[in-house]
């Protein structure tokens, strides 16, 4: 018979290198600014998105570790956790993609050329959340996380269906407050 912990950590290793990832990828798009930054063309909300999901990054692995106590895992409930932080990935790879070594760098004409797909899978990503809880629990989750799942989502499918830069000025800093609360108000400290 097989300790639940040994499960939980045997699953947990591709979640970790997939999270591991999105962090690498973040941090490579902070590299190439830092490197062409006298050929980069600047977009704070663009620089933005970039720290507000390290942050979300962050709180994936923290939260992940609540799922330690699952004694009896399914196939599905593996399934959606590897499905929510692969968009993570997918959504970390967009937030600071464009830059290259050959050319000026205009990131705010790269932000807006991603921006669609980013918080299109972003959206799904709080999807992919909600049918996790769904799929462990039976349940949606509780009143106040539903309540920060239907503010990220809105924001996200407004930032998806327009282009409008002030909107955009406006959602970063909106989301990365929001973000900061939740993750304070929520998951503060591993169950």
């Amino acid at each position: 018979m097989t300790d639940s912990n040994d499960i939980f950590n045997y699953l947990a290793v591709l979640f970790s290198i997939i999270l591991g990832l999105a962090v690498t990828e973040i941090l490579q798009g902070f590299r190439r600014i830092l490197l062409l930054r006298r050929r980069i063309i600047a977009y704070w909300p663009a620089i933005l998105w970039g720290f507000i999901l390290l942050v979300v990054c962050a709180q994936s692995w923290w939260a992940l570790f609540g799922l330690h106590k699952e004694r009896e895992w399914t196939f599905g409930m593996y399934g959606i956790v590897l499905t929510q932080t692969a968009l993570l990935y997918l959504v970390a790879g967009l937030s600071l993609a464009g830059a290259d070594e050959e050319s000026a760098f205009d990131m705010r004409r790269a932000y807006f050329e991603n921006a669609r797909p980013f918080f299109v899978l972003l959206v799904a990503m709080i999807g992919a959340s909600l049918v996790k809880d769904l799929i462990f629990s039976g349940h949606l989750p509780d009143p106040a996380n539903m309540v920060f799942h239907g503010f990220f989502a809105l924001a996200g499918l407004i930032a998806a269906l327009t282009r409008n830069d002030r909107c955009h000025k406006i959602n970063a800093p909106l989301v990365a407050l929001l973000i900061g609360v939740y993750v304070i108000m929520l998951f503060n400290r591993i169950d």
